[in-house]
């Protein structure tokens, strides 16, 4: 037995002198039912406090030193090793008394509960140092306990000469090189395991070790080529619980070829503290897994694979669905609720290739599509920029006479067809003059996620000269490139657009600026700057299609400072790639960014198009799905057309590159083409519904409301809870309403910052 005494006094004592008048943070789980310090209000009315703890005015709970000692029959520190290792605990009074009642709450439940019995279980896969607190009436006492995540696999197959040889390992073979993922690279919580993926020949073992704080993972595998090792999902889920914000993760390999061992290989990862969450858009091309291998919108819910969400025939009644199968053109809501899109793209009277209609959707959580309006004006929701509830819609101007490079691929206008607000719900334009006053033709605008501002490439910038198909050479290196912004007030009457300015002006000869996304605290903006509005160049559906290259790149709006975000485009601090196939086989190759509208975890996070390579899987070497052309042609495209994702920093401003490593986004098709991925929030959530985060709900709060029986706490949207803080994720006037000091307030959320 092992008992806390001095040491729970003393703590216990600086609880009872600073808790007075002091917001207490939330997140403490119990098994009474009872609320947490951040919902007094919920089940059982104590928090952290016991029910009916007293409330200091501004609603936190005044705790008290308890006469007594926690004691338990462990030492303090233990070792688990994938299974639960439970912890008795028990509370005795100064005067040898045991008390009847006791509410026990731990700290961080992802490492253990504790239950009504006062026995602490670890779950066997996540570490880390976490407070146990019993209550009893307004008196607390408490204590630490350490547990240490240590797992050994192995098949046991290998001879000790072998196993001696590949634990050795050494400079064997030059080709053993990490292919997959990246040194530095950022992971959130909540998506499946990156697979690890090597070059070298000849393989027939491996051994991993993965180290972080209160974690170690070792694991010996029978592998052969091309080499791929992956994480079980208890071991990657345990492993991205217990790294901290700052923690490096050390992941290292060897190999066994022949008798001879090679290695150790070595990386650094880091993980975000949150889940992403929400649902990821995406549209699919021919060949893939849908009916006939005909392309659609796909969707995947964070951590699950792709599903359908509308069809190539767009999900159309027969009446509107001439037949020629394409959905396309895409653009979903910030908040998850409406899909735009074009179908069925056909020339006109003109020669125009554009979709023949076009749609939007009301979107549910089950992941249906309904159809909300449809057009036989193909142009209106095509790439159309829509507000963050969905409600409107910013038509994507057309320049007249411009098709590639100046607009994307699968609309043109020979008149020119200007931009307007629309309807999302009708189709109907809304009327809106001082958009008309300011520019013609916003192309693929985009929305910041508080719709107080819209991004557009300035097709009115457009010299005369730079029109389709006849300027060409030094006529397209003269041909200037526009980023511009415009404020929006979209609660005015009529909406108004105001204070147009340019924030991008100087790309460089013949670049092109495409595809404008913010940020979530709308001052910066991430945008593609390259050859063209594409990734490739369409000539006919059986030629070869034409390269077309590009990289990301981040404006600060304040400033315009321009910043090369070298990282998320594979190059070092110096602007060398360091992705494996070198330049000729993947450099710039990175298009069509948009942004998840809230910080998740302590960063931004960027989904993006990309034809580079995906370690051994899809590679110049790869035979299925064969990766040896990144391009392809429209009727076979490449599968190297993926959707990769990547932190970016919060304090954006004050850095020179303020992105990560990139990742492949686990769950999409892997042997057809996917492009324009928009990451949104899940259609939110009404309260008493189960939820992660306020992010989920339509009332922007989610806390605890009731704990079963082993101290798991029951998480539900609530309404906005009286004289309580908000959590990380939940909603914010400004950083005074979080209960995180460190938290900002990024468009309207508490937002966690990693330095």
């Amino acid at each position: 037995m092992r008992c806390f005494g001095v040491t729970a006094t003393a703590t216990l004592a600086l609880i009872g002198a600073s808790c007075a008048g002091i917001k207490a943070l939330p997140g403490q789980s119990g098994a009474d039912g009872g609320g947490t310090a951040g919902n007094p209000s919920g089940p059982g009315g104590g928090g952290s406090g016991g029910p009916g703890a007293p409330l200091s005015p501004d609603g936190s709970v005044i705790t008290h030193p308890l006469a007594g000692m926690i004691t338990s029959d462990s030492p303090d520190t233990i070792t688990v090793g994938g299974k639960p290792l439970p912890v008795h605990l028990s509370v005795q009074l100064n005067d040898g008394s045991m008390p009847p009642r006791v509410i026990w709450t731990v700290d961080n439940i992802a490492v253990g509960s504790v239950g009504n019995d006062g026995v602490f279980t670890p779950n066997g896969y996540v570490g880390g140092v976490v407070t146990v607190s019993a209550t009893v009436g307004a008196g607390v006492a408490t204590t630490t306990i350490t547990v240490n995540v240590d797992i050994t696999e192995n098949p046991m197959t290998l001879i000790p000469q072998d196993t001696a040889a590949l634990m050795a390992g050494g400079q064997n073979d030059p080709q053993f090189t990490w292919l997959y993922p990246y040194d530095k690279t950022v992971f959130p919580r909540g998506l499946a395991a990156p697979i690890l993926q090597f070059g070298g020949n000849g393989t027939r073992a491996t051994y991993m070790v993965v180290t972080a704080p209160h974690f170690r993972y070792t694991q010996f595998t029978n592998l052969n080529d091309p080499l791929r090792v992956t994480f079980p999902p208890q071991i990657w889920k345990g492993l991205t619980l217990t790294a901290g914000p700052k923690d490096p993760v050390t992941v290292t390999v060897n190999k066994l070829a022949g008798n001879t061992g090679s290695g150790p290989l070595k990386q650094t990862w880091y993980i975000a503290q949150a889940n992403i969450n929400g649902v990821i858009y995406y549209s699919t091309y021919t060949q893939s897994m849908l009916a006939g291998g005909k392309g659609g919108i796909m969707r995947i819910p964070a951590g699950q694979d792709a599903q359908l969400v509308v069809s190539a025939g767009g999900n159309l009644p027969n009446s509107l669905n001439n037949g020629n199968q394409c959905t396309a053109c895409h653009s979903v809501s910030a908040n998850g609720s409406v899909l735009a899109a074009g179908s069925q793209n056909a020339p006109d009277t003109m020669g125009d290739w554009n979709p023949v209609t076009s749609q939007t959707y009301d979107l549910s959580t089950g992941g249906t599509a309904t159809v909300r309006t449809q057009s036989n004006n193909g142009q209106i929701f095509s790439f159309v920029g829509l507000t963050p509830d969905g409600s409107m819609g910013l038509v994507s101007g057309l320049p007249p006479k411009r098709n590639w490079p100046f607009i994307p691929h699968g609309v043109a206008s020979t008149p020119g067809a200007p931009s307007a607000l629309v309807n999302t719900a009708t189709g109907q334009p809304i009327a809106a003059p001082s958009l008309g006053q300011l520019v013609m033709y916003a192309t693929t605008p985009a929305f910041a996620p508080d719709s107080k501002q819209v991004a557009f490439v300035n097709g009115d910038k457009l010299g005369a000269a730079c029109t389709d198909k006849t300027c060409t050479g030094d006529c397209l290196q003269a041909c200037q490139r526009v980023l511009s912004v415009m404020d929006f007030d979209g609660k005015a009457s009529p909406p108004a657009f105001s204070n147009l300015r340019d924030v991008v002006t100087d790309a460089g000869a013949g670049k092109a600026i495409a595809w404008p996304t913010f940020l979530p605290d709308g001052t910066g903006i991430i945008y593609q700057q390259g050859d063209s509005l594409d990734s490739d160049q369409f000539v006919c559906d059986s030629c070869p299609l034409t390269p077309q290259f590009g990289e990301l790149h981040l404006v600060e709006t304040a400033d315009k400072k321009v910043k090369s975000l070298n990282a998320v485009n594979g190059r070092d601090a110096g602007g060398q790639l360091y992705l494996p196939g070198g330049e000729m086989v993947e450099g710039r190759m990175n298009y069509e960014a948009s942004v998840l509208p809230v910080a998740v975890g302590g960063y931004y996070w960027v989904l993006f198009t990309s034809r580079r390579v995906y370690g051994n899987t899809i590679s110049p070497t790869s035979g299925d799905p064969q990766g040896n052309d990144a391009f392809g042609s429209q009727a076979n495209p490449s599968p190297r057309k993926k959707i990769w994702i990547a932190a970016i920093d919060i304090d954006h401003a004050g850095k020179d590159d303020p992105s990560h490593p990139a990742f492949y986004l686990p769950g999409q098709e892997l042997r057809t083409a996917n492009m324009r991925a928009f990451a949104a929030l899940s259609p939110c959530k009404p309260n008493n519904m189960s939820c992660e985060t306020g992010a989920d709900c339509c009332g922007g709060f989610c806390r605890e409301t009731s704990r079963a029986a082993d101290g798991t706490p029951v998480l539900e949207c609530v309404p906005p809870p009286v004289n309580s803080c908000s959590n990380t994720g939940e909603l914010c006037k400004t950083a005074a309403d979080c209960c995180n000091p460190v938290n900002q307030c990024i468009n309207s959320r508490c937002s966690l910052i990693i330095p």
